[in-house]
């Protein structure tokens, strides 16, 4: 059991932070509170989990806006209301997880939270705001999006909470696009962009996001050659399926 959390700050680390993506996600299904409790039981720091909301605004933790490619429901999760949404399982026998549910585990295990925001409206993300904030969550949780609109709103309500701006193409300005939303890392997914993506982070990108005091997270990694090569880059944190990798 891990006794503390890891605090997002470098100066309190030595290496990367290591993020379990959709929880330890090779070994369990994703985004199920039994990935989360494998992702604590491989040494995590955080998992990072997708955010949806049903259609009665709660918010719940599932990647696809459709039901059909893990629980075979041919609908979106924004159509159901909350109490339909408990009542279906995946064919692992996996229900959808609440936020609260996931905000539980991580305060018990001491995991960290990166949330891929999905979907969000004002309500939901105060629900989102009040159980980090009641379970102790908010200062090791990163809230990002690919969506620039959610982080600046997320920003704008909470300038408290710690956001990331998550892009794919590698030709964006990432300190304009971080400085446009204030955020407080930059998140390339650039797993498939090239053979070795860990070439695209060169020195001048590193130096010009650092000047800028911006984090680095990375996409999800399962190389171990691409993982060793990103720790030696200094990078804040990386995600992998794969968690006892990192």
């Amino acid at each position: 059991m891990r006794l503390a959390f890891t605090g997002l700050e470098r100066s309190a680390r030595t290496e990367p932070l290591k993020i379990a993506h959709r929880g330890a996600s090779a070994y369990a299904p994703e985004n199920s509170l039994l990935a989360f409790e494998k992702a604590a039981e491989l040494g995590s720091d955080m998992v990072e989990v997708d955010l949806r909301v049903t259609a009665d605004g709660h918010p719940v933790i599932a990647h696809d806006e459709n039901l059909k490619r893990l629980y075979q429901v041919d609908t979106t999760i924004d159509s159901l209301t909350l109490s339909t949404l408990t009542t279906i399982t995946s064919q692992h026998g996996e229900p959808i997880p609440t936020f609260e549910q996931v905000a539980a585990i991580c305060a018990r295990h001491k995991l960290g939270l990166y949330l891929d925001i999905k979907q969000m409206n004002p309500a939901a993300m105060a629900q989102v705001y009040a159980h980090l904030v009641g379970y102790s969550l908010l200062s090791v949780t990163i809230a990002g999006s690919f969506r620039p609109d959610y982080v600046a709103e997320i920003k704008a309500h909470w300038p408290d909470f710690n956001t990331s701006i998550l892009f794919g193409s590698t030709h964006i300005d990432p300190v304009a696009l971080a400085r446009a939303v204030r955020a407080n890392y930059v998140h390339p997914c650039w797993e498939n962009a090239v053979a070795q993506p860990h070439t695209l982070l060169t020195p001048n990108w590193l130096t010009r996001v650092r000047s800028a005091e911006l984090g680095v997270i990375c996409w999800h990694e399962e190389r171990p050659a691409e993982i060793a090569a990103l720790k030696a880059l200094g990078v804040d944190g990386i995600c992998s399926d794969q968690p006892d990798l990192l």
